[in-house]
């Protein structure tokens, strides 16, 4: 799974990067967990959670990612959905939508071992 690791949360634009860097190096981890299946965890700013997902190759041969999330902001209670493209080898773009909130675009680059 090309997926399968930890990616550093690089641009959240609608998120000042002050918010972002509110947590240690802010990024999401993902894990297999069937044959299109992810798990994951994510923290950025004040907020973490877990992701649970599931993987596509289109017709053109691009990898797209739809995950749900749930997690807290401040101790606030949050969740949504979200969806990414898989842009090159290291790049995931996409967005995540909370649940009676905003939408957020992001960019998350694959960190090295």
């Amino acid at each position: 799974m090309k997926l399968s690791r930890k990616w550093r949360v690089a641009e959240m634009p609608g998120l000042a990067d002050d918010y972002l860097s509110l947590s240690p190096g802010p990024h999401v981890k993902f894990k297999k967990a069937g044959r299109n299946e992810i798990d994951g965890t994510y923290q950025f700013g004040a907020q973490s959670g877990e992701l649970d997902g599931s993987l596509e190759q289109l017709s053109d041969g691009s990898l797209r990612l739809s995950f749900t999330f749930e997690g807290e902001d401040e101790l606030d209670p949050i969740h949504g959905y979200g969806e990414a493209a898989l842009v090159d080898e290291n790049t995931l773009q996409g967005y995540m939508r909370y649940h009676r909130g905003d939408t957020y675009h992001f960019v998350w680059k694959r960190i090295s071992r």
